[in-house]
């Protein structure tokens, strides 16, 4: 039995809806190189006022989403601000 044409456009409709999240995030870490997915740009835990954009107000890490960070970023980042705490260049919490 086939779908008539306004139950098609619906399908479509909805198909459609989710489009703009199938578009693949982009690391703004690696700069864009596909080439050398492993070269970071520099992620230190000396450097207080990146690190303290890339937490919350109440000391939380931002999600690899939210930070734009591909997961090798994301663990430089844990790293640098575990580090930071540590030194007490950041708090632990807010």
């Amino acid at each position: 039995m086939a779908m008539s044409s306004s139950k098609m456009k619906e399908k479509r409709k909805r198909k459609n809806k989710f489009k703009k999240f199938a578009e693949r995030a982009r690391c703004r870490w690696t700069d864009g190189r596909r080439e050398n997915r492993d070269a970071v740009l520099v992620i230190d835990y000396k450097n207080v006022e990146l690190l303290q954009k890339l937490i919350t107000s109440q000391g939380k890490i931002y999600s690899r989403k939210r930070a734009q960070a591909g997961p090798r970023a994301q663990q430089r980042i844990k790293q640098a601000i575990k580090r930071a705490r540590y030194m007490a260049l950041v708090p632990y919490t807010g």
